[in-house]
């Protein structure tokens, strides 16, 4: 990995909840009869999508970044049709691995929190160990 992102870097990303980034059809379905709202899930996939922005141009030839830790704390129920702000913020960088605070706002206010860790790992070894994984 060449050198960054830094401490400290961050990126902003902003997205409009929409029918498919609730828990429908999902194994976390809400109750019957309560209102669509952003899941968990989808917020996830955001989140993982803003920390990969800010690492992947710092990989490598040959390098990928993949999912190492994801924690999400998410307080607060977002309706479709609402803005999300989605900020991302580089908390510590080591020689293969990245971990990347994101705070999701409102204009209510902050809705939840989040920590993606990655590791930087050679695209060919993570392949040869998903080849291994699938004939073993």
């Amino acid at each position: 990995m060449r050198v960054g992102p830094a401490r400290g870097e961050s990126s902003t990303r902003t997205f409009v909840v929409d029918a498919s980034m609730t828990d429908a059809g999902r194994a976390t379905q809400l109750p019957p009869g309560l209102p669509a709202a952003l899941g968990t899930l989808a917020l996830g996939d955001a989140v993982a999508g803003l920390a990969r922005d800010l690492l992947t141009p710092h990989l490598d030839d040959g390098e990928i970044a993949v999912p190492g830790r994801l924690e999400i704390i998410h307080r607060e129920p977002v309706p479709v049709g609402a803005e999300v702000q989605l900020e991302a913020t580089v908390q510590m960088v080591e020689p293969t691995r990245v971990t990347v605070e994101v705070l999701a706002r409102t204009a209510a206010g902050v809705i939840a929190r989040a920590s993606f860790e990655q590791e930087v790992v050679l695209r060919d070894d993570w392949l040869a160990r998903m080849g291994a994984l699938a004939a073993g």
